[in-house]
């Protein structure tokens, strides 16, 4: 196992590398930058004054070295300094994620609660009028972008019943429409394929002895099937845990919820290098340390796993 993740970790330093360095040369080749952004409403801002300004940030230097400084900084815990804001990026980074792991977790909370229940309705009465509409509800659910769920959402709580406030708000009610935005686009993929797996599962042959010894059906699900659906499932929620700790740029931007996928928009927006950069930084441990843990769990909850590579299968 330790192997295994030593592996892993060594995979997951060359993408980091090829990742940062492919954005920051993608990054610079825009034309513009930051300094351009920075004094374009300015009154009396100079050519010379760019220039000195550019040469204080280190954006006259060549890409290769400012990537190499970039990134030996970067090894320290240092992202650098954000060029529009003057603040320091991991500071300001760390002050917005509490917000962004706020939202995933109530996404999967309520993503787990809807997509799981779903799915064994619609496997366990296949081909029913229940099947059917929960199959039919899924569909509509994976057409509708996001955003436009959002708008609806808006429309119905906020405009008809006033219930919320379109962006915005305190406490719990603020981060209701956002979260739901979130579950409804995930429970309606997750559930057709939790709805796959316990089908796959049902077809199997401890379920037909189970049944032929007239064990309940309840039984079977609860105790057998999903437990062997368990790790084909939590590979699903760890994928999409990944993405929310990244922030949906889209959703927090509509809520104005102020957390790292709004914060990364608007660095792009106005071209901060140092900020997208650790952005991207962020995107990268979260995918390769949550695939880590998905695919150590795989191997804790079904054991076969493990001894089928080691030939004991």
């Amino acid at each position: 196992m330790m192997k295994y993740i030593a592996k892993r970790l060594l995979h997951f330093v060359l993408i980091v590398l090829g990742i940062t360095g492919l954005t920051f040369l993608l990054i610079h080749s825009v034309s513009g930058d930051a300094v351009d952004i920075l004094y374009d409403n300015a009154t009396g801002a100079s050519e010379a004054v760019k220039d000195a300004t550019r040469n204080k940030l280190g954006l006259n230097d060549p890409q290769f070295i400012q990537y190499v400084r970039w990134l030996g900084h970067m090894v320290q815990g240092d992202f650098g300094v954000s060029y529009i804001s003057g603040n320091r990026v991991s500071d300001t980074f760390m002050s917005k994620l509490p917000n962004t792991i706020y939202l995933t977790l109530t996404s999967i909370v309520f993503t787990v609660c809807i997509s799981i229940p779903l799915g064994i309705i619609a496997a366990t009465k296949q081909n029913t009028w229940a099947d059917y509409l929960i199959r039919f509800l899924s569909f509509i659910g994976n057409a509708l972008p996001g955003f436009f769920v959002s708008l609806l959402l808006i429309l119905f709580f906020c405009v008809k019943l006033n219930w919320f406030l379109a962006v915005g708000g305190e406490g719990i009610k603020s981060i209701i429409l956002p979260t739901l935005t979130l579950a409804f686009a995930m429970s309606a993929k997750y559930t057709r394929q939790i709805r796959t797996v316990v089908l796959e599962e049902l077809g199997k042959d401890y379920v037909i002895g189970a049944r032929a010894r007239g064990v309940k059906e309840t039984v079977i699900i609860y105790s057998s099937v999903l437990k062997c659906c368990m790790p084909a499932i939590v590979a699903l929620f760890a994928l999409s845990f990944g993405s929310l700790l990244g922030g949906t740029a889209i959703i927090e931007s509509i809520f104005l919820w102020d957390g790292v996928g709004k914060l990364a928009l608007d660095a792009i927006m106005m071209r901060d290098i140092p900020m997208i950069q650790a952005y991207v930084i962020w995107m990268s441990l979260i995918y390769a340390v949550v695939n880590v843990i998905a695919d150590i769990s795989y191997r804790v909850l079904d054991p076969r796993i493990t001894r089928g590579k080691e030939g004991v299968l």
